[in-house]
């Protein structure tokens, strides 16, 4: 949140919003962002006003401004500002802390019992490719993962590595899928 705003943690930020449903803001410039405020909406039962941007740091101009009130962004994004003292962090939206921010709760933490929303990746290759060359390919991202220049790379971000078979990410995904379609089924959300 832009620091003029007059909350210090999400239980404020969400007394405020719910004294004054539909008139507090939050911004997002990629879909993980605007699903993520989508989803502390709906867990913590307020209205916000939805403002698009094309990109996450066009929304944290905007907020530093003023403009907007609140954005659950990226740690590349935020962090940096907050570090500055010019945003203040309520709470991270992972299922644990960042080590980054080892002092910012997180929103569950902070009373949205449940709340998690990150990001992730995964390695795909094309259907029809064989089981042997699936297993090797997965077996050598498993090593990088662990290589040490990639745990150096992590650390600095504040990312936590995970590597599974390539079943298993299936299995997560599918997860995922119907976890980002609620949300959006919920939210009213319409493809453009």
């Amino acid at each position: 949140v832009n620091p003029n705003l007059p909350v210090r943690t999400v239980g404020e930020f969400i007394e405020l919003a719910k004294r004054e449903p539909g008139k507090r803001t939050f911004g997002s410039g990629s879909s993980s962002s605007r699903i993520a405020g989508e989803l502390f909406q709906q867990m913590a039962d307020v209205k916000l006003v939805h403002v698009p941007y094309k990109s996450n740091p066009m929304g944290v101009a905007d907020l530093l401004g003023g403009q907007i009130d609140m954005m659950i962004t990226d740690a590349a994004t935020g962090l940096p500002q907050v570090k500055s003292g010019k945003l203040r962090a309520l709470g991270v939206s992972s299922r644990k802390r960042s080590p980054l921010a080892p002092d910012v709760p997180t929103i569950d933490e902070a009373g949205v019992k449940g709340y998690e929303m990150g990001y992730w990746f995964g390695a795909y290759v094309p259907a029809g490719t064989p089981e042997a060359v699936v297993g090797k390919l997965n077996e050598l991202l498993v090593a990088a993962v662990k290589s040490p220049e990639a745990r150096q790379f992590y650390e600095s971000t504040g990312t936590e590595p995970v590597s599974s078979t390539p079943a298993e990410l299936a299995t997560f995904q599918a997860a995922e899928s119907g976890k980002w379609g609620r949300i959006i089924k919920a939210a009213g959300i319409v493809a453009e």
